[in-house]
Parts: C-alpha cells; sequence; structure tokens
C-alpha cells in the first residue's frame, strides 16, 4: 500500500533519499482549558453527539425517541461539549454545530511528516489535532463562514477548509493514493494472498470508498447528520445497492455467521471467515496469553469437533504454528 497526502495546494510527496530524516518539531505539549485538557478523544465524542443531534431536523425526526435530544443535550453539556464551548470562546461568538463539525473534521486531518512535498519534518502544533482545533477557532474570530447560515454541502465544506488553511496558517491533509486496488469484496475474498491478508484488505478497500466518497461529497463524512436530511436519507433505505461498504460487511448473530449475499457466494464468505479467524490468532499470539479468543467468531463453527479441527488445520498451517482453538 501505498499512502500520500497531498495540500489544498495539490503539492505530493516527492521522493527522498533513504536517509532524510522525518520528524516531528517542537514542544509536544497538551491543549488544557478551564475545564481540563482537550483531547483527540474528546474532538470525536464531540463530533457523534453534534451528528445525532441532526436526527431532530431530518426525515426520521418523527422514528426519533424524544428522550434522546434531552440525553443528547445532557451530554453537550459535559465533557463531550467542551470542543463546542472552546471554539465559542475563542471565535468570539456562539457557533452552530455545522461550524464545530468542519472544525473538528478540519483537526482530525493533519499533514503527515515525510509525506508531504514542502518538508520531511512537522512541527507538533500542526500535527496534533486539539492544537489544530484551537487554532481553527480562533481564525474565526473576525470571519463568518456560510456554513453558519446553511446547512453544509460539499462545496461549501470544502471552500471553508481552504479559507481556514489560509487563515490559520494549518494545513488540512489530503490522502491521494487509494489504500487498496480492490473495488468489490468479492476481489478480497478471490485474489491470491495469505489468509491473514484478507481481513485488512477488506477494511483498506471499504477506506479507498470512504475516500472516494470523500472526494465526491465531503460533508457526508465531515457532517455525518446529514445523511439523515432529505434526499440524502434515501441512501440509507437500501445500502447494499451503492454504499454497503458503509456499514459492517460481515456479521455474527444467534451464534451463526452472515454475509452479502449479493456480493460473495458461500465459498468466498467461507474464506473470508477464515481469514478473519487467522488474522485475530495471530493478534492473540502477538498480544495475549492463554487461549485463542473465539468470542468474534460464530459459535456454530465450534459446535462440530471436526470443523474445529478443520479449522485448526488452516491456522496451523498458515502460521507455521501448532496452535488452535479448543485447547488448554
Amino acid at each position: 500500500m501505498q499512502d500520500t497526502w497531498r495540500q489544498s495546494a495539490g503539492a505530493e510527496m516527492a521522493e527522498r533519499p533513504e536517509d532524510t530524516p522525518v520528524s516531528v518539531t517542537g514542544p509536544l505539549k497538551s491543549v488544557n482549558t478551564s475545564e481540563g485538557p482537550l483531547t483527540t478523544r474528546t474532538l470525536f465524542e464531540c463530533a457523534a453527539v453534534i451528528d445525532e443531534l441532526f436526527q431532530f431536523e431530518g426525515a426520521f425526526m418523527g422514528m426519533t425517541d424524544p428522550t434522546l435530544r434531552e440525553i443528547l443535550h445532557e451530554e453537550m453539556s459535559g465533557e463531550y461539549g467542551l470542543p463546542w464551548r472552546l471554539a465559542s470562546a475563542l471565535a468570539g461568538r456562539e457557533l452552530g454545530g455545522s461550524v464545530v463539525l468542519a472544525l473538528i473534521d478540519y483537526a482530525l486531518n493533519p499533514v503527515v511528516p515525510g509525506l508531504t512535498s514542502a518538508d520531511p519534518s512537522v512541527d507538533w502544533r500542526e500535527l496534533y489535532p486539539p492544537y489544530r482545533f484551537a487554532a481553527a477557532a480562533k481564525a474565526m474570530a473576525d470571519w463568518e463562514s456560510d456554513l453558519e447560515f446553511q446547512y453544509p454541502s460539499h462545496e461549501l465544506t470544502v471552500h471553508f477548509q481552504h479559507t481556514l488553511a489560509k487563515r490559520s496558517g494549518l494545513r488540512m491533509g489530503h490522502v491521494v493514493a487509494p489504500p487498496s486496488g480492490l473495488s468489490t469484496l468479492r476481489e478480497a475474498a478471490t485474489k491470491p494472498m495469505h489468509l491473514a491478508e484478507r481481513t485488512p484488505a477488506v477494511s483498506l478497500m471499504c477506506a479507498s470508498h470512504l475516500l472516494d466518497l470523500r472526494e465526491k461529497d465531503v460533508c457526508a463524512l465531515s457532517h455525518y447528520g446529514v445523511n439523515f436530511l432529505g434526499d440524502r436519507a434515501v441512501r440509507f433505505v437500501d445500502p447494499d445497492r451503492d454504499m454497503w461498504w458503509l456499514f459492517p460487511v460481515f456479521q455474527v448473530s444467534r451464534g451463526e455467521y452472515r454475509w452479502p449475499a449479493e456480493h460473495v457466494n458461500l465459498d468466498e464468505a467461507t474464506d473470508l471467515l477464515m481469514g478473519a479467524a487467522v488474522a485475530s490468532a495471530y493478534d492473540d499470539v502477538l498480544h495475549g496469553t492463554g487461549p485463542l479468543a473465539s468470542d468474534h467468531l460464530p459459535g456454530a463453527l465450534f459446535e462440530d469437533r471436526g470443523e474445529v479441527d478443520a479449522l485448526n488445520k488452516i491456522l496451523k498451517d498458515s502460521a507455521g504454528l501448532d496452535m488452535g482453538w479448543c485447547r488448554a
């Protein structure tokens, strides 16, 4: 996989000598507020709550439990609302949810040292999401974005990003090369590769689809809640049609393995299941102790001793180690 990043100006990664140092410069400091430290986790949590609040404006409003709104407002008055309150204080006015979501998205997409053509190093303040968020919020102090008056759109959000980059002096990272050359689930199941590679291959393929969506309709991700407004909500009525990769591809329900039959047949789904089992076993060996975990796998698979023995043989052949499930 080749990940390259470009800045809003369009510059892409240039080849460098192997001995070119890559570094993060500047002091590694946290962002402290009167309510405590601002963290990357809090930025994610705040964005999630704001996106959920969109439900009360969209097509599904009549189906939403009104007590949920009270719960969300309660969460927003606590730790999860810290980024919103901080952004409004730094901007000197109350910012709307759409603007705060755009600021969070901007903060969570930094440049990466060594993957920009301008410089193999990056300052900590440009890399660390909380610093990026605070600096971006300050840049709103004497500037009003159209996002404050209209629902987000791709064009408004892209213009916001470009303007914010100029005003804040912080570049925004953009993934150029797709994480995967695969486009379908069937390709991930049938292309020759080690079993342990199949699960990452599915994840990278879905990530590639997400990046394509971001290029065409950035606010579908930066403002996830807009997917429940107006015509956008139709895409979620039948996700298997064109957005199947946005949802969990495989599921275990009541001990049984389920897969999207529209995209893979039984044999292909079985190979992907074996890949998931082998990949998880590698994780157990590298990071854990004791018996191999099986809670994430279909329970029905372990009810037949013959199937367990077959699975253990596949794992032994793949890993080259005599290990397996249901062993003391």
